[in-house]
């Protein structure tokens, strides 16, 4: 047991943060003590080194965290907790720094969270209530403490999904290889020495595009980082949808054994569709959830801020406001509503032959708008939903819409502010060459300057069930948002057959993601206008009916 070490790097500067971060109570313990390497014994004899951060007469919660990123990297928060009389006990994941034994992402986390509860509440500091908490895969571990006896007596989880292939491997059947490799790379250079992991970085940006284009798919991290580990590969060959190989990985599968819990997503983030099939599946069960969604992408600084925040809050009985906060981006701030999905009124616009979205009226001229996919020069993705922090987010679309398997459609100048909440849908009927196609349609808004950005989009691998060429009726909904389009600006529409690495190409053939050694293209065709057109949904917001509140932030 020694006085808690002075912060450094990104500890500190994540303290500073929650320090300076408004409407947070200040510290009553100032005189932190870290016992640090505490060898936690798992169940097969592993020793899980934990750090138990606390000062002498602390008598708030205590608070846990499982982490496979190093327990340094939390120290800033740890402290601030603990300067606020709480214990934090913070733990390497098996396998990492420090920790025994081997780190196979998900496999272990159940048996190793239930040893990990037992010993924290067998201490004789322990509080009677324990919360976990924490984001990524932080939350992970979280959700693997519902599959045992021990449970914690409420979770705070940002960023994170009970079903982690459904959420970010392979949304809408295909492999979204970006966040994978992404995270593979990353965890391949954390425990390297400072130069080399500076050095590692600096390659990042070229290094992580090259490997997303190897062939076959499951040399993407060798390719990448000159490395080969076991469970990307193992995720690679178990892509196919229903897969029984993942069932034993999906945790809290039984919604019945989830304690209160609180739900922390970004609009701009991974997560974000499991995120919200998990507080549904909570809502429909009536366990008690509440729902938080900012403006964030994965790792946002303020999801930490925001957490802490909340987790405060829960300790000392103080939660206030609706059961769902969402922050709607484009500037429109923090709102609070009693539930998800919230109530919205339908606003339509129908594609046009000429490029445009337009107001609905009697029936258009039909046409047939042509592009080709070709897998050898795959559609890039420009932005969306990805782990990887050079191509995550709202990105430019001008590359992306200069190319000629992109199609675009382009609304008039909107005459007033339009709030979209919840999941806009479009209908179209399709065509391909090869029945084994993709679609890819991604919402964007076209600013005063022309800019066009990323909102939302949608990714759906076709079943191969349609004959070469024949035409079928295809509704897909978008991931959801909460945005304000701004008087002036425009909607636009991009429908194309690939958006890689965010989703790995389609090769066009029925080989698993584990070859791909064919590269076949296709001819795709959307029809447009006649007795169904295509169609663009939006569930458009009331403001006047969700009353704006104040979130602090930090500054």
């Amino acid at each position: 047991m020694t006085a808690a070490p002075r912060l450094r790097g990104a500890a500190r500067r994540e303290y500073r943060r929650l320090s300076r971060a408004a409407d947070m109570p200040p510290p009553t313990h100032p005189l932190v003590t870290l016992t640090p390497g505490i060898p936690v014994a798992a169940d097969d004899g592993a020793e899980l080194l934990t750090d138990h951060w606390h000062a002498e007469g602390a008598g708030g919660q205590t608070l846990l965290i499982r982490t496979p990123y190093g327990r340094g990297g939390v120290a800033g928060v740890a402290r601030f907790f603990a300067e606020r009389g709480h214990h934090v006990v913070v733990q390497s994941c098996r396998g990492t720094f420090g920790s025994g034994g081997s780190f196979s992402p998900l496999h272990d986390e159940v048996a190793d969270g239930q040893a990990t509860l037992r010993w924290v509440r067998g201490q004789s500091w322990a509080t009677d209530r324990v919360h976990s908490w924490g984001g990524s895969y932080f939350g992970v571990t979280q959700w693997a403490y519902c599959d045992g006896e021990e449970r914690p007596d409420t979770m705070g989880i940002a960023i994170s999904a009970r079903r982690f292939d459904d959420a970010i491997l392979y949304p809408g059947g295909g492999f979204s290889i970006d966040t994978p490799l992404t995270w593979a790379y990353a965890l391949d250079m954390q425990e390297r020495s400072l130069p080399r992991r500076i050095w590692a970085l600096l390659r990042a940006r070229w290094a992580i595009p090259r490997g997303t284009l190897a062939t076959p798919p499951g040399e993407a991290v060798r390719v990448a980082a000159k490395a080969d580990p076991q469970f990307f590969r193992d995720w690679v060959d178990h892509s196919d949808q229903g897969d029984p190989w993942w069932h034993p990985l999906r945790f809290a599968s039984d919604v019945d054994t989830i304690p209160p819990v609180t739900l922390m997503a970004g609009w701009q983030d991974l997560f974000l569709v499991g995120q919200l099939a998990d507080y549904a599946a909570l809502k429909d069960a009536d366990r008690p959830v509440r729902l938080i969604i900012g403006d964030w992408i994965h790792g946002d600084p303020e999801t930490t801020v925001m957490g802490v925040r909340e987790a405060l809050a829960a300790f000392a009985d103080t939660g206030k406001g609706a059961d769902v906060r969402l922050e709607i981006s484009g500037g429109a701030g923090w709102h609070e509503f009693e539930q998800w999905p919230v109530p919205t009124t339908t606003v339509f616009r129908e594609f046009t032959a000429d490029g445009q979205l337009a107001l609905p009226e009697a029936e258009r001229p039909a046409a047939a708008l042509p592009y080709r996919y070709d897998p050898a020069d795959p559609t890039p993705d420009a932005g969306g939903r990805t782990l990887n922090p050079f191509a995550a987010g709202r990105r430019d679309q001008r590359v992306r819409e200069h190319r000629d398997d992109v199609l675009i459609f382009t609304g008039d100048p909107l005459p007033e502010d339009l709030v979209i909440i919840g999941e806009p849908g479009i209908d179209l009927t399709f065509a391909s060459s090869n029945p084994r196609a993709d679609l890819f349609i991604r919402l964007c808004e076209v600013d005063l300057k022309g800019r066009s950005r990323t909102i939302t989009d949608v990714y759906q691998r076709l079943p191969a069930e349609a004959a070469p060429n024949e035409s079928r009726r295809i509704r897909l909904s978008f991931a959801p948002i909460a945005h304000r389009f701004a008087a002036g600006s425009r909607l636009r529409v991009q429908v194309s057959s690939g958006a890689h690495p965010l989703h790995l190409r389609n090769p066009g053939t029925a080989d698993p993601v584990r070859d791909h050694s064919r590269l076949i293209g296709s001819d795709q065709v959307v029809h447009v206008g006649g007795a169904a057109p295509a169609a663009l949904t939006l569930p458009a917001l009331d403001t006047s009916r969700a009353p704006a509140v104040h979130v602090p932030v930090a500054r």
